[in-house]
């Protein structure tokens, strides 16, 4: 995990009105290095642990498969690329990914070893402090 490093922001008359907003960029680019690096061993990326911790909350909130858009929206991500890291997880087994009843959108779920990689990651981050 990288060491922590203090940056300080202008005061008074040299304060930039984005000086805070710029800041939390900063800091969740620092977290998910951090979730990176501690994740390395679980051959798990950032963007497979953020999608497979938001299918799991939006599956424990709807009790069933989810749609495939709707997992974009509350992961903060591009429909577009989220089709893309869905069909990679689809591919190795950790989403099962279909149609929806219409056709028009696709339902992911997670699988067992989606499940079991999501826990184990989730083990890891907490040991490391990343998930308080």
């Amino acid at each position: 995990m990288r060491a922590l490093r203090t940056i300080l922001l202008p005061r008074g008359e040299h304060a930039r009105l984005s000086a805070a907003a710029r800041k939390r960029w900063r800091d969740a680019r620092a977290f998910r290095a951090d979730v990176q690096a501690t994740l390395v061993k679980q051959h798990v990326s950032f963007m497979e642990w953020l999608l497979l911790e938001t299918v799991r909350e939006l599956c424990d909130e709807t009790g069933d498969a989810v749609s495939q858009n709707l997992v974009a929206d509350r992961a903060g991500l591009t429909r577009q690329g989220t089709s893309y890291w869905m069909r990679v997880m689809s591919e190795t087994a950790l989403v099962d990914r279909g149609p929806s009843a219409t056709g028009q959108a696709w339902r992911v779920i997670l699988t067992d070893l989606g499940e079991r990689t999501l826990r184990a990651c989730n083990e890891r981050l907490e040991q490391a402090g990343l998930t308080g």
